[in-house]
């Protein structure tokens, strides 16, 4: 999911993957001596076994050139797309759009739990920003694990990172230009650069936990193997066809952002005012080729606020005018 790097609330997935220094794939090749003195062989055959001599010596060469690039640090480039732990790692034809939406998390759909939490007050310092969001992950974890148990999904906290200078696994960390925030599925993080962060949304509250919601809407893509298969569609796709792929990725993370403020709501731990201001920041952005048109970001926030089940969330089935 060549490296595109999203924009606020962007997965992000590398291609290629690079592996260097004292790694090997697969078992490390075996050669016999080549052959020496007199072979036996009658004078007819002399040049066919001088071919063959040359040929072994030639091959040797070409292995002793790889395995050197490799034990002495050199690098190589592996084709692929690094998948998360614990998904599928193997696939034998890309998932379409009709395939992703018949997964569980949105066929037939389920309920997210009313979460019954507690969220400090927004502080600006590092500490306090910090605090508030680990607070709203806990309020995430309540709202979707039984979700994902219902599914047949592991329940996985993600990890959090504030860092201004991110240092994901996922490859080299998007700029501010190219993403306000973002999910690595390989580290199971969630990325919230807080110079970032404090530059776009100052100090609103509702605004912090839209996109923090968003980002976790990732990581429930990503436990349910909808965040794999769609990558790998994605890379399979000309660019225009990849780009609805990454739309309808990244506008079904906007809806479950807003299914779980409806939760919270329900669950007495957000004011009503509060959600709707969260959901409106959806609508405080511009349209994307990756996310959106701006009425289509707030219109998929707004569609997971109304409540319902994550079958509400099925981007995968809409139209392409919803995914624009």
């Amino acid at each position: 999911m060549t490296t595109r790097a999203r924009g606020s609330g962007e997965s992000f997935v590398p291609l290629p993957c690079r592996l260097s220094g004292g790694q090997v794939i697969g078992n490390e090749p075996r050669f016999g001596p080549a052959p020496v003195g007199n072979t036996g062989a009658e004078p007819g055959n002399r040049p066919l076994v001088l071919v063959s001599v040359l040929g072994i010596i030639v091959v040797g060469v070409l292995w002793i050139g790889i395995l050197g690039k490799v034990f002495t640090g050199g690098s190589r480039v592996v084709q692929g797309v690094p998948l998360a732990v614990g998904e599928q790692t193997e696939q034998t034809e890309p998932a379409t759009p009709a395939d992703i939406s018949r997964n569980p998390l949105l066929s037939p759909g389920r309920e997210v739990t009313a979460a019954q939490c507690s969220l400090p007050a927004l502080g600006t310092t590092a500490p306090e920003l910090e605090a508030f969001y680990r607070e709203g992950l806990v309020c995430l974890d309540k709202a979707w694990t039984p979700v994902l148990r219902a599914v047949g999904k592991p329940m996985v906290s993600p990890k959090l990172s504030i860092a201004d200078i991110p240092k994901a696994k996922c490859g080299v960390s998007p700029t501010e230009e190219e993403a306000l925030a973002f999910y690595c599925n390989r580290d199971r993080t969630i990325y919230m650069p807080r110079d970032r962060l404090m530059r776009a949304a100052g100090d609103s509250a509702p605004y912090h936990l839209a996109v923090l919601g968003h980002e976790y809407g990732h990581h429930v893509q990503a436990l349910t193997g909808i965040l794999s298969a769609a990558a790998t569609q994605e890379d399979t796709e000309d660019e225009e066809a990849a780009l609805t792929v990454s739309r309808r990725t990244e506008l079904q993370a906007n809806c479950l952002s807003g299914l779980f403020l409806d939760a919270a709501r329900r669950g007495g731990a957000l004011e009503s005012d509060f959600v709707d201001e969260a959901v409106d920041s959806f609508g405080d952005t511009l349209s994307s080729d990756t996310h959106g048109s701006r009425r289509n970001q707030l219109e998929w926030a707004e569609r997971g606020a109304k409540g319902g089940t994550t079958a509400s969330c099925d981007t995968w089935s809409a139209s392409t005018t919803d995914v624009e």
